[in-house]
């Protein structure tokens, strides 16, 4: 399996790290060919990189929408907490400053990667 630093989107750029790609694909691979799937995923354990290539060129459009899907998401659900966030009272929620600003950043990341992810396609 993969391990959590290697599923990162790097908030400097909002670059996606490639085992991100790897994780979405498989996702969909699981939900609508299984078998396919199966492959897939003992290519990504071999770091059979030429096969796993093949399946993400296959597949690119599939898993670009759903990336763009899920970030949309994030992005919203962040956007939707910090509004509400912002409605406590400070001195019964002291940490609601710290919360708001991760969720920024956040906003900003997926933004970034949003219009990366847009001009892909």
């Amino acid at each position: 399996g993969y391990e959590f630093g290697e599923l990162l989107i790097q908030t400097e750029t909002g670059e996606i790290a490639p085992k991100v790609w790897d994780v979405f694909l498989y996702d969909l691979l699981q939900k609508h060919e299984p078998g396919s799937a199966h492959e897939f995923c003992m290519a990504c354990r071999n770091n059979d990189e030429a096969t796993k290539q093949s399946y993400h060129d296959q597949y690119f459009a599939y898993t670009l929408a759903s990336l763009k899907e899920h970030i949309y998401s994030i992005m919203s659900d962040a956007e939707n907490l910090t509004a509400k966030a912002q409605l406590y009272d400070l001195q019964s929620h002291p940490r609601v400053p710290v919360i708001v600003a991760h969720n920024q950043l956040v906003i900003q990341t997926f933004g970034m990667t949003a219009t990366l992810l847009e001009q892909m396609g």
